[in-house]
């Protein structure tokens, strides 16, 4: 059992240095992203309860702009909400892989775990900040049908979901 903590700690460690790494990379800011300040960016969005063609819209237009910020060996978290172009709605974009954006509508975290120290970037604000994340979240959404889904998700990707869901709630990682 000692054995099993130490390679989880090891695990979370490396995981935190390489992310701190990555932080520091600098990233290119497609000019669609809306930049604080802006009162979009500090509003809570509203709920989406028509899975209409807006939704696609939307949905589609996230993954285009994200696309923008990606590149090939980029194995870190990625992530944009739909304040950041604009749109009141709660939906957000994560990276799944290179060229592969999961789209989350009215996600909302169940459950986490673990609380750590993390560096990160927002597309709309300069400068690195420093906060505490979830490692393990468990994150409840619907996709751009309508159906509901249930997903864990740990490491970057969970600081990425955190950080896109506090934009859906008008909150900004400069707030911490």
């Amino acid at each position: 059992m000692k054995s099993r903590k130490k390679i989880t700690g090891l695990i979370i460690l490396v995981t935190a240095a390489i992310y701190v790494v990555y932080a520091a990379w600098p990233r290119t800011v497609p000019a669609e992203i809306l930049q604080e300040p802006n009162t979009i960016l500090t509003s809570v969005s509203e709920e989406v309860t028509a899975f209409d063609e807006q939704t696609k819209q939307i949905s589609e237009e996230l993954k285009e702009v994200i696309k923008k910020t990606d590149f090939r060996g980029h194995i870190f978290g990625l992530g944009l909400a739909a304040p950041q172009l604009g749109y009141s709605q709660r939906i957000i974009a994560l990276k799944s892989s290179y060229g592969d954006y999961q789209i989350m509508v009215n996600p909302k975290i169940v459950e986490q775990k673990l609380q750590l120290p993390w560096t990160e970037k927002c597309f709309s604000l300069d400068g690195r900040h420093f906060l505490k994340r979830y490692f393990w979240v468990k994150v409840q959404y619907q996709d751009i049908e309508g159906n509901d889904f249930e997903e864990t998700i740990i490491g970057s990707k969970a600081a990425v979901l955190q950080q896109e869901i506090d934009h859906l709630n008008g909150v900004l990682i400069n707030d911490y």
